[in-house]
């Protein structure tokens, strides 16, 4: 009652599905903006002004690019690899 173990290829959904989810992450957060505005009263003689920026920052959004850039490469050499695998 020996059996041989059958060699399983990898799936290649879930990496499939982690770059989907990877990019709809950034997009959710590289899109979305913050801003502030500050009103002054005409008697106190300043102006009023808006600012708006990333929600994250540059320094977080580019740490996020970044991130992002990495997992992507690396997701997509281990969807690659799953596919060839399951080919053979």
């Amino acid at each position: 009652m020996d059996e041989t173990p059958r060699f399983r290829s990898p799936r290649w959904w879930p990496w499939a599905v982690a770059i989907l989810l990877l990019i709809t992450v950034n997009i959710t957060l590289l899109g979305y903006k913050r801003g502030e505005c500050v009103d002054y009263t005409i008697e106190s003689g300043a102006t009023s002004m808006c600012t708006s920026g990333p929600a994250l920052s540059m320094d977080g959004t580019w740490i996020l690019a970044t991130v992002s850039v990495v997992a992507v490469v690396y997701f997509a050499r281990r969807l690659v690899h799953a596919v060839r695998a399951r080919r053979d």
